[in-house]
């Protein structure tokens, strides 16, 4: 295992260590399959954005020389996490799969059997079916009512993957890399947000990707609660880098762009959280 926990206050500055700490994996692995195979770098992280870091998220204010965050970059992936299905695409949207979860039933096996699902099984997919789970809107109710109680809950959770088509390959989003998310009141006006990653790539999409998961939370779930997140919280089983992409990250790895500074310790993370600051 190759492992680390990263706790940043800048954004650009988090980029960077997450790129020294991957490109020295020796752990490696290969995606897709005969020669289409592409190798990468592997590892899991734990990356904990505390403020100001959060507030350079939500202004997008990513890593100068980012190869692959833009403007238009992040148009397409918030795109991804605030527009429902186009008809005229093949895939759904992760928004149209928090909006519509479990809408995709598949009830048949590999020979074309439907019996071997157990009936209480199959009663709860024709009912997620017929009625579409709307997970952004649980998860703003589920943060006003710990707001309202004034009790934190760890049961506020929206997740992506069906397992009713999670193992076939009829689309990319069938095993989508976001799996779950998590919010939760802090007190003090604060929440935090919470992230599983089943498969990240970190040099190619994490700027983009945390710029957009993170304006989706705040614009549908925190801001309409009348919060602020404190932290952000992103757990990755498999962030990775392509060998073809190493050259790119080191130079991102070895900038000298964003302004050093003192790296927050676990210590004063947890005294800033108790301050709810």
């Amino acid at each position: 295992m190759y492992a680390t926990t990263i706790i940043e206050t800048s954004f650009p500055r988090a980029y960077e260590r997450i790129l020294r700490f991957v490109l020295a994996s020796p752990q490696h692995i290969e995606f897709g399959g005969g020669v289409e195979r592409k190798p990468a770098l592997d590892s899991q992280t734990h990356i904990i954005l505390t403020r100001p870091a959060v507030e350079e998220v939500l202004a997008q204010k990513y890593h100068p020389k980012d190869p692959f965050c833009s403007p238009n970059t992040i148009k397409a992936y918030c795109d991804e996490y605030t527009e429902m299905l186009d008809a005229s695409k093949f895939d759904d949207t992760y928004y149209d799969l928090l909006v519509n979860g479990f809408k995709h039933v598949i009830f048949k096996d590999a020979l074309g059997n439907v019996n071997w699902i157990p009936i209480r099984i199959r009663n709860f997919f024709n009912y997620c079916y017929e009625k579409p789970i709307n997970q952004i809107e649980a998860l703003r109710i589920g943060l006003q009512k710990q707001i309202d109680e004034n009790l934190p809950s760890n049961r506020n959770i929206a997740v992506l993957f069906n397992p009713s088509i999670g193992h076939s390959n009829d689309s990319k989003l069938a095993t989508p890399c976001l799996n779950e998310i998590l919010i939760r009141y802090e007190g003090n006006g604060k929440a935090s947000t919470h992230t599983l990653f089943r498969s990240h790539d970190m040099c190619n999409a994490y700027e983009s990707n945390k710029i957009a998961i993170t304006k989706m939370l705040n614009d549908y779930v925190i801001e309409p609660c009348g919060c602020k997140i404190l932290f952000d919280d992103e757990v990755n089983f498999s962030g990775h880098i392509y060998v073809n992409d190493t050259d790119s990250a080191k130079i991102v790895a070895d900038s000298s762009t964003v302004q050093t500074g003192l790296i927050v310790d676990r210590q004063q993370y947890l005294n800033d959280i108790s301050r709810g600051g």
